[in-house]
């Protein structure tokens, strides 16, 4: 893929729970697999070029990486961006439970931060919590809704948000939907690992089909309560 690359997608922007048809809105953004800056995250020159290094680190020594960024983080400790790398580096140790830890702190701290939801969106997915992703982002099922002020996004950002949305519309049987975005981010980048994890839900386990059986029965007899 080119440095940055333009996209137009159809995405719901709205769900209607139920038997309506959620409503189609074309959006169209950049992506990039340049760095990008923003306010969350402000390093020095020097501090940038070394957390531009951890991210390349983090799949090839994350023992390293982790050490790297605990420093970092005592000069920076509120960056989510260090959070959220500390969250993969151990994701790749196998310590779930400081991955579990450091998502639901980087949520709270950091809940309009776009990875601080992605990663909190996947535990919830991961725990058949569906109910909380619309939550999550504020009932905005796109990114340039969600970030109207933004026109470009990093190919990590757009993966990440269109991996948890097909998890998501999977889930609620919302397949034709989950499809457009799975389709769009095998396009952009088939190389991320959120193609394996989307394809987990639109393409089942027996597991997963049971977890979503469930989840579905326990929706309807709320929604008969409801009424």
């Amino acid at each position: 893929m080119k440095r940055t690359q333009k996209i137009l997608l159809k995405v719901p922007s709205t769900i209607k729970q139920g038997d309506g048809d959620s409503a189609l809105n074309f959006s169209s953004y950049e992506i990039t697999r340049s760095p990008i800056k923003n306010k969350e995250n402000k390093f020095s020159t020097a501090d940038q070029k070394k957390v531009e290094a951890i991210f390349d680190m983090l799949t090839t020594n994350p023992k390293q990486a982790i050490e790297q960024l605990l420093v970092l983080r005592e000069k920076y400790p509120h960056a989510p961006m260090l959070r959220n790398f500390l969250s993969n580096a151990y994701g790749r140790m196998g310590n779930s439970k400081a991955v579990l830890e450091l998502v639901i702190e980087n949520y709270v701290k950091n809940p309009d931060y776009l990875f601080a939801k992605i990663n909190y969106a996947q535990q919830c997915l991961d725990n058949c919590w569906f109910e909380k992703i619309p939550e999550i982002f504020y009932h905005k099922f796109d990114l340039k809704l969600l970030y109207p002020n933004r026109n470009t996004f990093h190919v990590t950002e757009f993966a990440g948000f269109a991996g948890v949305m097909c998890g998501y519309y999977s889930s609620i049987g919302k397949q034709d939907t989950a499809q457009l975005l799975f389709d769009a981010l095998k396009q952009v980048t088939p190389e991320s690992p959120m193609v394996g994890y989307a394809k987990s839900f639109l393409y089942p386990s027996l597991i997963k089909k049971l977890q979503r059986w469930i989840y579905n029965k326990r929706q309807k007899q709320i929604n008969k309560l409801e009424f």
